[in-house]
């Protein structure tokens, strides 16, 4: 004898519904449908440490890539009957076709066991969707809402399972359906599996299945086993391992994209937890949210919320109000229409931030373990079980802490934000020190697993997401910064292969654009890749190709360009020029310096980009403070709109206004341009000098403004009532030892 309970996966209804009926009729043996070699992990499920939202883990150890999850909440069904099961002693089995053959079957793996109602394009839409055409009946928009509005949110009793084996062998059976191939060999596996129990003396067996697959269980003697023996035939059964690990309930949800999950897991729980009273717990978990985030809510406001709620769900004929009316009267009388709330509550009390445990003693997967040792190795487990966010100082040179920024980097390449680096990026490759920002939230544990698939270790797994992410993009600026994550990585078997890949890309980039994204960051890898002890030969060498592209083509790159494109254009050149400034062994810097010259000296050029080129041949001590002026008062005189003047004085202005203090000449000239310029230009041009001095330092515009009101034109700045002092050559002969100790010249 057997009794076929056809649940929905994850329903709280079902979960009740199931319960009475085991203890109603308590058996002797318990089949569950979950793939048959996950058996082996079910006696954890009882162990104390274990918390759901908990998931098991199916992995080919051979290939990580082939890995599937098996979610479990308090409120499923079948974590439910496993509880009751091993309380009983009751012998427990999981029943569907094992997942070492589905594997073999899958062409692609999504990472997630699917158990969705089957459906063809080619069939009428009764027969794609018949649970949808039964809610169309019923007076519903949707399937889902129809079944938990039936199912679920109803107190049945354990007769509802007879009800619900009718209603699906009725659609099964009048529609005609054709099952997917993958769909039948499972219903197979599972009809097997219960002869074999059967055959085995059990009399009492309890079948714990999706109620789309109820009738084929039911009616066993319809099925021979000669035909579903035919239909298993050839598939061959590969060894997988198995474990158990933490989920949450937004990896639970359905809007996350696992079929075989539910759209509300916190509603779920307090629905099967306090059916009864559901809508005012509901509520009021409300009013406490939301006055956490500053908003009014009080104890009125959860009364006359759920008021509403049950109003609504008497005016639909619904048992109890569901979760569609609860967010509208939440919507109504806590939000006052705005949906900003909504979304918050929507994220934490519908889906809900549950993050299940799983202790230490049960098995894990090679990843895990491997980075666990290297927590250990290092003295990170503090760090790793700390609550609270902890500093970590680094220093390269020590062999321990490279290793440890090591790890922290591989980590944020596979999405593990287990450290954050508190240093810009700008600067991260700058010094030997390094200060990071730990923190380890729990679901880091799932992005583990993911990581998995990648390799049996931290340092490999690194490796192969880089090279399939290097394999999926030949757009030059991202293969450049996947080869700076490589080095701040230690990544050394992918650095390689990358910068052989950026090499082809840079070959074949013809816009100089993309070059100049490129270099400064190939630069800061040439020029530090001593601090991660890392041989950046081929980096040198690489750029040694690309600069004298760049100083060729930059000077026709930037004419007659708009003022959106200059600006980007800006950046670059900046960025370019201070990465020139680093490579003087490997870039020749006369060349860049020509092609500085060209852009300065050509009116196609735009002013923006013309008046920075001026700035950095002053900076460079290419131009004289003369030449400089000369180039100043011809901008800004011959300019035909008084806004280009204005365009080329924020670029020779860009990031300091010191020249104007300490080259009298050059304040000249810009007080006799505003001085001459007439009224209508004036008004034109004001936000544009603006613009440009707006990121002068307050000591910079202070001088400037007393140069202004004094009328200063060409005499140094002089501070009142301050009387300049002789230099004293004695006193800083004193100073030169210390100076050349501080830069290691001694």
């Amino acid at each position: 004898m057997y009794n076929i309970y056809g649940i929905r996966h994850h329903g709280p209804g079902s979960t009740r519904s199931l319960l009475r009926a085991l203890e109603a009729n308590p058996p002797d043996c318990l089949l569950i449908e979950a793939p048959a070699d996950a058996d082996k992990v079910l006696e954890y499920a009882l162990h104390p440490g274990i918390i759901p939202p908990v998931a098991i883990l199916l992995y080919d150890e051979k290939d990580l890539s082939k890995a599937s999850y098996l979610p479990f909440a308090s409120f499923s069904p079948e974590w439910q009957a496993i509880q009751y099961g091993l309380a009983q002693g009751i012998p427990i089995h999981f029943m569907d076709l094992p997942m070492g053959m589905q594997f073999q079957m899958e062409e692609e793996n999504n990472g997630q066991l699917e158990i969705p109602l089957p459906s063809s394009e080619n069939e009428g839409p009764i027969v794609r969707d018949p649970m949808g055409y039964i809610a169309e009946l019923a007076g519903y928009s949707d399937s889902e809402r129809w079944w938990e509005a039936t199912f679920e949110q109803p107190n049945n009793d354990e007769d509802i399972f007879t009800s619900i084996i009718e209603l699906n062998t009725a659609l099964r059976d009048e529609l005609g359906r054709q099952e997917p191939l993958h769909n039948r060999m499972r219903e197979a596996y599972m009809r097997k599996t219960l002869r074999k129990v059967l055959a085995d003396g059990y009399r009492k067996v309890a079948v714990i299945c999706g109620a789309w697959h109820a009738p084929a269980l039911h009616h066993l003697p319809r099925f021979k086993p000669k035909d579903d023996n035919a239909l298993l035939k050839g598939l061959r059964k590969k060894k997988v391992a198995a474990t158990w690990i933490p989920w949450s309930y937004n990896r639970l949800a359905f809007q996350s994209g696992y079929r075989a999950g539910v759209i509300s897991p916190a509603w779920y729980e307090l629905l099967f937890s306090r059916r009864e009273e559901a809508v005012q717990w509901w509520m009021v978990r409300v009013a406490v949210l939301l006055r956490k985030e500053g908003f009014n809510a009080s104890a009125a406001h959860a009364t006359e919320a759920s008021r509403l709620a049950h109003t609504l769900a008497a005016l639909r004929r619904h048992p109890i109000a569901g979760i569609e009316e609860m967010k509208e009267a939440a919507l109504a009388v806590f939000c006052n229409g705005n949906t900003a709330p909504l979304q918050l509550i929507e994220r934490q009390l519908i889906i809900g931030e549950e993050i299940g445990e799983v202790p230490a003693d049960i098995p894990q997967i090679p990843l895990q373990r491997d980075l666990e040792s290297r927590i250990r190795s290092l003295r990170l487990t503090n760090a790793f079980r700390s609550s609270s966010p902890e500093t970590k100082a680094l220093d390269l040179r020590k062999p321990n802490h490279l290793d440890t920024s090591h790890l922290l980097h591989q980590l944020n390449v596979l999405g593990i934000p287990w450290g954050t680096l508190l240093e810009a990026p700008e600067n991260r490759l700058g010094n030997f020190h390094e200060n990071w920002r730990l923190e380890w939230k729990p679901e880091f544990i799932i992005k583990v697993i993911e990581a998995g698939m990648w390799g049996n270790t931290v340092c490999t797994a690194a490796t192969f997401f880089i090279q399939k992410r290097a394999g999926d993009s030949d757009q030059l600026s991202i293969l450049v910064g996947l080869a700076r994550e490589a080095l701040l990585a230690g990544i050394t078997a992918a650095f390689g292969p990358l910068v052989a890949r950026i090499e082809d890309a840079a070959s074949l980039a013809k816009d100089v654009f993309y070059l100049m994204e490129a270099l400064p960051t190939l630069a800061d890898i040439a020029r530090y890749g001593d601090t991660r002890q890392t041989d950046v030969e081929a980096v040198k060498a690489l750029i040694r190709h690309m600069a004298p592209r760049i100083c060729i083509g930059l000077p026709n790159a930037v004419l007659h360009i708009e003022e959106e494109p200059a600006r980007q254009w800006l950046t670059l050149v900046v960025q370019n020029n201070r990465a020139i400034s680093l490579l003087r062994q490997e870039v020749e810097p006369q060349a860049w310096i020509n092609a500085l010259e060209k852009i300065a000296n050509t009116n196609a050029a735009h002013p923006l980009i013309r008046g920075l080129c001026a700035r950095m041949l002053f900076d460079r001590s290419a131009h004289a403070p003369r030449e400089t002026a000369r180039l100043a008062r011809y901008s800004l005189s011959a300019s035909d709109e008084a806004q280009d003047g204005a365009l080329w004085l924020e670029g020779f202005l860009y990031g300091s206004g010191l020249l104007l203090i300490h080259i009298p000449e050059l304040w000249a000239i810009l007080d006799e341009w505003i001085t001459e310029m007439p009224d209508s230009h004036f008004h034109e041009i004001l936000p544009l000098v603006r613009r440009a001095f707006s990121s002068f330092t307050a000591p910079e515009r202070e001088k400037m403004l007393r140069m202004a009101r004094m009328g200063q034109k060409g005499q140094p700045m002089q501070e009142e009532g301050i009387k300049p002092v002789a230099f004293d050559q004695q006193r800083a002969k004193q100073v030169l030892p210390t100076v050349k100790m501080l830069l290691g010249l001694e």
